[in-house]
């Protein structure tokens, strides 16, 4: 699949990651929608950039990923924007740093709508809109889905795997879907970059940080091949070896 004139959604692109992917993906002339939900600000930044910079065909659109509705009712704003929806980036998570002993119902159903119920939610409104047309489902994963410290972000991010696999098998041949297990590539956003370098010596063979272009080269790879479906692909340096 080419990625020129395509209609592409990245969830949580207002900044961080997710706006880098998006400013990828508006210069290979991806028609691109910027997700938001709190971001408010920084995603208007991103939008403008685009739309006065990079390419005029792009969407701002703001959705709580927490609701089944809401979520329904995005791939519905977009396709009356612009007719169709080809791909779907599921870039946004929560990264709480909660441990087991202080992990509520509500911080547990937080992280699981976000990160494992909202992909799955956007994933059937896409199969229903591309009716055995192509497309594409890609996933942002984490290396590491084993956090004592982020206990609910851990496990809702190893039933990503999960869903990523199950998605493959019931979505083709038209649809492939594969995730992308990140290692470091920014701080995380709770915690400052300097402190982060000193606790994070260890970066696995590659002995550095990633960069965000070899993200973006991940992604430019996974929407161009059209016969890998199911993967997980380790974008960590080897770190989890």
């Amino acid at each position: 699949m080419k990625i020129s004139n395509k209609t592409i959604l990245v969830t949580g692109s207002s900044k961080r990651i997710g706006k880098e992917i998006a400013f990828f993906l508006a210069k290979k002339n991806a028609k691109v929608i910027i997700h938001y939900n709190k971001s408010k600000v920084n995603a208007y930044k991103t939008y403008n950039h685009i739309k006065n910079n990079i390419n005029p065909d792009c969407m701002i659109a703001k959705s709580n990923l927490e609701s089944v509705i809401e979520n329904r009712n995005l791939i519905k704003k977009i396709i009356r924007k612009f007719g169709s929806l080809d791909i779907i980036i599921n870039n946004a998570s929560i990264f709480n740093k909660i441990n087991f002993n202080n992990t509520t119902q509500k911080v547990w159903d937080e992280h699981f709508n976000v990160n494992l119920r909202a992909p799955f939610i956007l994933a059937q409104e896409l199969r229903k809109h591309l009716n055995n047309n192509p497309g594409k489902i890609i996933n942002l994963n984490d290396w590491k889905t084993t956090r004592k410290s982020r206990f609910a972000y851990g496990v809702s991010k190893f039933s990503l795997s999960g869903l990523t696999k199950s998605l493959a098998l019931e979505l083709s041949p038209s649809i492939q879907v594969n995730e992308i297990a990140l290692g470091a590539i920014l701080p995380p956003s709770d915690m400052n970059k300097n402190d982060y370098n000193k606790t994070s010596d260890n970066f696995g063979p590659s002995k550095r940080m990633g960069e965000l272009s070899e993200i973006n080269n991940l992604i430019e790879m996974l929407i161009t091949n059209d016969y890998i479906t199911g993967e997980t692909i380790n974008l960590d340096g080897g770190r989890h070896l």
